[in-house]
């Protein structure tokens, strides 16, 4: 077991480290990944405002498709297709990473002005299930 989760924590390192298309300027990226691996994407947005509190509800949204989009490239996630949100028939939404991005955008609410905004944690609730990738290379799901 301790072998496996060495392997794994080598690999999700490895990943990260490439990840660097304009993430050394999220502060605290690792951090943020390490709280938010295996949760919704509230858990995402919420480590992102935990870790940057001095950020704007603005430029948390920024950080947090730029992540989206950035962890879907390097396939650290992926998302259940919004004609099954939860992946029941489909396990996974067959788009490329921007597609996804922009139906995620499209769908941010635009009243939402701070991270506890009513409209916002409906967002969460109603977008597509993010699936994380484990240490065996499956995608779960919270």
């Amino acid at each position: 077991m301790m072998v496996k989760l060495k392997l794994w924590r080598a690999s999700f390192e490895t990943v990260i480290n490439r990840l660097s298309f304009n993430m050394e300027k999220v502060v605290h990226f690792d951090e943020i990944i390490s709280d938010a691996k295996g949760l919704w994407l509230s858990g995402l947005f919420g480590s992102i405002v935990g870790w940057n509190p001095n950020k704007s509800f603005y430029e948390h949204r920024i950080i947090f498709f730029s992540m989206i989009k950035a962890l879907l490239d390097e396939q650290v996630i992926k998302f259940c297709s919004p004609d099954d949100p939860l992946g029941r028939v489909v396990p996974y939404w067959n788009a490329n990473s921007q597609e996804i991005v922009n139906y995620l955008e499209q769908h941010w609410p635009e009243n939402a002005k701070a991270k506890d905004d009513d409209d916002l944690s409906f967002y969460f609730y109603e977008m597509p299930a993010i699936l994380w990738k484990d240490e065996s290379g499956k995608y779960m799901g919270s």
